[in-house]
């Protein structure tokens, strides 16, 4: 039997009246993915895949590839035609993109178009995270995005490989998607995903290990001491330096991702709340894992601006217990 396509399982999720919208949002978020896809497979053929001396910066400090901006482009353009979306709100704008002429929208969408750019030019995985939440006027303000985007609607991440994957999440499970290169369809590949209960990975940018607080040093410590260790087993390392990379694995494999605080200039680590922490905290949560700063649940805690960051910590539930438990005891 022919496996379910993604507008298929939406279509069946969701009720009458919200199905064709929300069919039409994804349908566009997945053709975005498509053709980012396509021009990363083109590679360095068209220099897509290259970080250049003279690249920009976008307000988070970040440079920007070239596949940075066109990925950023490509959501704008084709979101221009969807009616259902009053603005976008990207990791690479400065500020919200509204669409002025759709004063029916009733959502907004969340990107980073391209998680993990720093990777272009060495042919490793990159993603785009994305989050969609309810709008109570066709033009949100900050205020109001930052307010709903804690609580979206759906969420996911489309994880560029060996295969182009997607994992969403309606607030139903975490639903995983693979897709046809011939068709370009995305097919139902992994239903209900979850976080395995026990982790034997840890991805951590061990670069930073000089600047890590202490509960953050005395939980990694722990994972490499091994099976005479505390913790009674080995653990290996991982390190995609692509946070939503990193949540694709841990959905398939398990295992911990944290980007601590870290005391050479960079108090509150790495990620953007609105764009990255967020969006992945709610696909983990539905996965039966746990996302915090270390002490918090992440999605308990609002933001004051557009490009806020915070520490941040994802995976299997118990191995984000214990970081938070040694967080408490500093």
């Amino acid at each position: 039997m022919m496996k379910l396509t993604l507008e298929q399982y939406i279509r069946n999720q969701q009720s009458a009246d919200a199905s064709g919208r929300f069919t039409s949002i994804m349908t566009d978020v997945t053709l975005t993915c498509r053709m980012i896809a396509s021009l990363l497979r083109s590679g360095s053929l068209n220099n897509n895949n290259q970080m250049t001396k003279e690249a920009t910066k976008n307000l988070s400090g970040d440079e920007q590839a070239p596949l940075d901006i066109q990925a950023n482009n490509l959501f704008l353009s084709l979101f221009e035609n969807n009616r259902h979306i009053a603005a976008i709100v990207s990791e690479e704008l400065d500020e919200i993109h509204y669409y002025e002429s759709h004063t029916e929208a009733q959502y907004f969408l969340v990107i980073d178009p391209l998680d993990g750019s720093g990777n272009l030019d060495i042919n490793a995985p990159v993603a785009t995270i994305f989050s969609l939440a309810k709008c109570r006027t066709h033009r949100p303000n900050i205020d109001e995005v930052l307010e709903e985007a804690r609580r979206p609607i759906a969420a996911g991440i489309c994880c560029y490989g060996l295969n182009t994957t997607l994992a969403i999440t309606t607030g139903n499970g975490v639903h995983g998607f693979s897709q046809d290169l011939e068709s370009g369809t995305f097919f139902y590949t992994h239903p209900n995903m979850e976080i395995k209960p026990i982790a034997k990975e840890v991805a951590i940018n061990f670069s930073n290990r000089n600047f890590w607080n202490k509960a953050v040093l005395r939980y990694v410590d722990e994972c490499f001491m091994g099976v005479q260790g505390p913790r009674n087993r080995y653990f290996n390392t991982r390190w995609y330096a692509s946070a939503a990379a990193e949540l694709n694995r841990i959905l398939v494999r398990g295992g911990i991702f944290i980007y601590p605080a870290c005391s050479n200039g960079k108090p509150q680590g790495v990620l953007r709340k609105l764009y990255e922490a967020w969006p992945m905290a709610y696909l983990v949560e539905q996965a039966n894992g746990l996302a915090t700063d270390g002490l918090s649940r992440i999605l308990d805690m609002p933001a004051k601006s557009l490009h806020e960051k915070t520490p941040f910590a994802m995976g299997t539930k118990e191995e984000v217990e214990i970081l938070s438990k040694y967080h408490k005891e500093i």
